[in-house]
C-alpha cells in the first residue's frame, strides 16, 4: 500500500470576519443564506471541507465547521469539487461546462478548460471530476454520454482521451468515475441502457484493464478505489455493494444488500476496511461492508418530510476517517468515525431554494418561504443570520396528530405549504395531502383557527393574506378561490373558476379586491366584498404608441411580431403587484411589463425589456410608488441576472443591479424604502441598498 503524504495546506480566513459581506455584487450590503448545496469534498487530510453551491465554492475549516474561503463565485452554478490526492488542488465544475483547478494555498486559478467549446457538447455539464494520483490528468463524466480526461496541466483547449458511453437515455442516470491511488487506471461508466457496465483503463496506454458488469444502474458516488488499487467498490441503484478485483474483473463478495429506502455512500479507509454508510431518516449507520459490523451510529436532527427539498448531501473523507452531512434545514455536521462525541455542528446557512420573501413593517425582519413553502425562515436584518424557522418545534408538537394518520400512500404523498402574513404577525400552515388550513400567531406560537376546507385539489401555487391579515385565499386546481375570515376562521366567499388552474393573484392595498391570473389568461379583478367580477384585463396591444418603453425598432418589430401571431398566452403575466396607492397594476409577462390602470383595467405603459432581461416574474413598488422593481430569470449568455428599477412616471430603467447567478423569485422592500431584498433560485437572499434611488 502506498502511503500518501499530503501537502500542508496553508489558508488564511478572510479578514473580513462577516460573511455575509463577502464578494458582494456591487449595490448589495449583505447576503442572507450560503447558496444551496451540489457537492462536497475533504481535503486527503481531513483538516478542510469544500462545498459547492450555486453561488461558488465556500471552503470550510473542519475542525471548526468556520468557512475560510469563497471562491468561482463570479459565474456561480458551481456543480461540483474535488480536492486533488495531495491537497495541492481543488477543482470544480459548473453549468457551463467549465472546469477550473485551483491552487490550494492562494485559492489562484492554475487552468480553465471550457469543455463545451473543446467538444462542441449539448451541455458540456460534467456531474463528476476527479483527479490523478500524480495530478497531471483530470477525468470528468458528462451527461452528454462522454467520460473525459484532460492531461490539464500541458493542454486546456482538447481533452487527451474521451471515453463515450453506450446509452440511449441519460435520464436517471448517474455516471461516477474515479482514479486508481497508486497508478492511472481510471474507472468508468462505459455503457448502460438497463444495467451500467464498468470499464477500467489504463490511460497511459490506452489498455482496458476489465470489463465489470453490474447488476443495475450505480449511484452518484457508487464507484471507489481500495488505497492499495487492488479492489474496487460499486454500489447500485438497487441498494447492493459489489467488491470486485480490479486486475480479474470478478467479484470478491457476494452482493451485499442494504435498506431500499436509504442513500448509500463507501469509503475505504487506509487500512484497506470498505465502509458504507446507510443514510436514512435521521440515522447515519457506518457499516464495515465486508464484515457486516456497524462501526457507527451517527443521529441528525430530525426533519420530517425532508426528502421532498433540494440540498441533501453526504460525503466520506477518502481516507474514510470522517463523513459531513447537510440537510435542507439542518446544521452541516462532521463526525469522526468510531469517536464518541465527535460530532461537529455549525448553522451554515446552506438553505434550499426561496420562493418568496417579506419584510416586516418594521424593517428589522426578513422572512423567505423555502420549498415552496415547506417552512419560513426568519432573518435578523441588523444581524444577518437566522432568527427563527417556522414551523417551531412547539408549533410542531401541537400539530403531530395532522400527520399520524396518513396512509402509507399519503405519507409519500405528504408535503406542507405555508404563508407569512404581510404585517408579520400570522403564519397559515396547511398538510398535503390532507389537514385543514391553520392561521397561527407568530408570536406565541399558537393556532388561532382552522379554516375547515374539505377540497384537497387546493392548489399549492395560491395562498396569500390580505394587506391587514384580516383575509386568507386558497385556490383550487378548477380555479376556485376561497376567500376566508383568519379571525373567525368562516369562509365568507368563493370566487367562481373556469377550469384553469390560477397561476398569480395581487390584493389591493385595501384588501376589498383581487387581481387573478388563471393560467393562459390576461388577467381579471374581483370585488371581495361582493364577490363580483369587476372586469377583465384587454388583452390586445394599445394602439397608441406613446404608452410604449423601449427603442423605436424595438416597438415597431414587436408591434409587427404581435399582431402577426396574436396570441393572448403572450399577454399572460405571471406577476401582479398594485401599487400602494392602489391606482396601478404592474403584469410581469415574458418579455415586457405592463402597467395598468386598476379603475379601467387598461394599459397605461407597456415597457418593452432589453435582450439581457426576459420573465420579469418578481415585481414589487417602493413604498413612495415612485419605482417599480422587477427581477429577471437567467438566460443563456449571462454570468448574472439583472434586478431593474423603473421610473413609473416616465418608465425609465434608472439603474440596474447586477448580482445573482440565477432566476429572481421574489423582491421586497422594506416599509421606509431603504431596503431591498431579493431572492433567487441560487438559494440566497441579496439585501440592496436604495439610499441613493430614493430622490431619484
Amino acid at each position: 500500500m502506498v502511503n500518501r503524504k499530503p501537502e500542508s495546506t496553508i489558508l488564511k480566513p478572510l479578514d473580513d470576519a462577516d460573511v455575509t459581506t463577502w464578494h458582494l455584487p456591487k449595490g448589495a450590503i449583505g447576503r442572507l443564506a450560503r447558496g444551496r448545496v451540489t457537492d462536497m469534498s475533504f481535503s486527503l487530510d481531513g483538516e478542510y471541507l469544500a462545498v459547492a453551491t450555486a453561488i461558488g465554492c465556500w471552503l470550510y475549516d473542519r475542525a471548526s465547521l468556520k468557512p475560510i474561503a469563497l471562491f468561482d463565485q463570479e459565474n456561480g452554478m458551481v456543480r461540483s469539487v474535488i480536492f486533488s490526492d495531495d491537497n495541492q488542488f481543488i477543482a470544480t465544475s459548473n453549468s457551463d461546462g467549465v472546469v477550473k483547478i485551483w491552487e490550494t494555498q492562494n485559492l489562484q486559478c492554475q487552468a480553465e478548460i471550457d469543455h463545451r467549446k473543446n467538444v462542441a457538447a449539448t451541455s458540456g455539464r460534467f456531474d463528476n471530476i476527479h483527479f490523478s494520483h500524480d495530478n497531471e490528468y483530470l477525468a470528468a463524466s458528462s451527461i452528454d454520454r462522454q467520460n473525459v480526461v484532460y492531461a490539464w496541466q500541458r493542454n486546456t483547449d482538447e481533452p487527451s482521451t474521451n471515453f463515450p458511453i453506450d446509452i440511449e437515455d441519460t435520464s436517471g442516470h448517474s455516471f461516477p468515475i474515479c482514479f486508481s491511488p497508486i497508478e492511472n487506471l481510471i474507472a468508468y461508466v462505459s455503457s448502460g441502457n438497463t444495467n451500467h457496465t464498468i470499464t477500467i483503463t489504463d490511460i497511459e496506454t490506452d489498455e482496458h484493464i476489465a470489463q465489470l458488469n453490474c447488476l443495475a444502474p450505480l449511484l452518484y458516488q457508487g464507484l471507489v478505489f481500495s488505497h492499495c488499487g487492488k479492489y474496487l467498490a460499486t454500489v447500485n441503484q438497487d441498494k447492493e455493494v459489489l467488491v470486485w478485483n480490479v486486475y480479474k474483473g470478478t467479484f470478491v463478495t457476494e452482493p451485499i444488500t442494504y435498506h431500499p429506502d436509504a442513500r448509500l455512500i463507501p469509503a475505504y479507509t487506509t487500512e484497506g476496511a470498505l465502509r458504507i454508510a446507510e443514510i436514512r431518516n435521521n440515522k447515519v449507520v457506518i457499516w464495515d461492508a465486508i464484515q457486516k459490523q456497524k462501526n457507527d451510529t451517527l443521529s441528525r436532527q430530525k426533519r420530517r418530510n425532508d426528502h421532498f427539498l433540494d440540498g441533501h448531501q453526504e460525503h466520506f473523507s477518502s481516507n474514510g476517517a470522517y463523513i459531513a452531512t447537510i440537510q435542507s434545514r439542518s446544521d452541516l455536521c462532521v463526525w469522526t468515525i468510531g469517536t464518541p462525541s465527535s460530532k461537529i455542528s455549525s448553522p451554515a446557512d446552506h438553505k434550499p431554494v426561496p420562493h418568496s420573501i417579506t419584510i416586516s413593517p418594521d424593517g428589522k425582519t426578513v422572512a423567505s418561504g423555502h420549498g415552496f413553502g415547506m417552512y419560513q425562515v426568519f432573518w435578523n436584518v441588523e444581524q444577518r443570520q437566522t432568527e427563527q424557522i417556522f414551523p417551531t418545534q412547539k408549533m410542531q408538537a401541537q400539530r403531530t396528530l395532522l400527520t399520524e394518520n396518513l396512509t402509507e400512500e399519503e405519507k409519500k404523498l405528504w408535503y406542507r405549504v405555508s404563508a407569512v402574513s404581510p404585517c408579520g404577525k400570522r403564519l397559515a400552515l396547511r398538510d398535503i395531502p390532507r389537514g385543514s388550513i391553520e392561521i397561527w400567531d407568530i408570536a406565541s406560537e399558537t393556532l388561532v383557527t382552522e379554516l375547515s376546507d374539505s377540497n384537497l385539489s387546493r392548489s399549492w401555487r395560491t395562498r396569500s393574506f390580505s394587506p391587514t391579515g384580516e383575509l386568507f385565499i386558497s385556490s383550487a386546481s378548477t380555479g376556485e378561490i376561497d376567500v376566508w375570515d383568519t379571525e373567525s376562521g368562516e369562509k365568507i366567499k368563493t370566487l367562481p373558476g373556469d377550469n384553469r388552474m390560477i397561476s398569480t393573484t395581487a390584493f389591493h392595498p385595501d384588501g376589498r379586491q383581487l387581481a387573478v391570473v388563471p393560467q393562459g389568461s390576461s388577467g381579471m379583478l374581483w370585488g371581495i366584498v361582493n364577490g363580483e367580477l369587476i372586469g377583465l384585463f384587454p388583452s390586445d396591444l394599445p394602439e397608441d404608441t406613446s404608452c410604449y418603453r423601449g427603442d423605436p425598432e424595438q416597438i415597431h418589430q414587436y408591434i409587427q411580431k404581435f399582431r402577426k401571431i396574436n396570441n393572448q398566452a403572450k399577454c399572460c403575466p405571471y406577476k401582479l403587484a398594485f401599487s400602494p396607492c392602489g391606482t396601478t397594476i404592474a403584469c410581469g409577462i415574458q418579455d415586457h411589463i405592463r402597467l395598468r390602470d386598476a379603475a379601467t383595467l387598461k394599459t397605461k405603459m407597456l415597457i418593452l425589456l432589453p435582450e439581457t432581461c426576459s420573465r420579469p416574474f418578481a415585481l414589487t413598488f417602493s413604498p413612495c410608488g415612485k419605482y417599480l422593481v422587477s427581477g429577471s430569470w437567467w438566460k443563456k449568455g449571462l454570468e448574472k441576472v439583472s434586478i431593474r428599477i423603473w421610473e413609473i412616471a416616465t418608465g425609465q430603467n434608472i439603474h440596474t443591479f447586477w448580482g445573482h447567478v440565477s432566476d429572481v423569485q421574489d423582491l421586497a422592500y422594506s416599509p421606509d424604502g431603504l431596503l431591498l431584498a431579493s431572492c433567487s433560485y441560487e438559494g440566497t437572499i441579496l439585501l440592496w441598498d436604495m439610499k441613493p434611488f430614493i430622490n431619484t
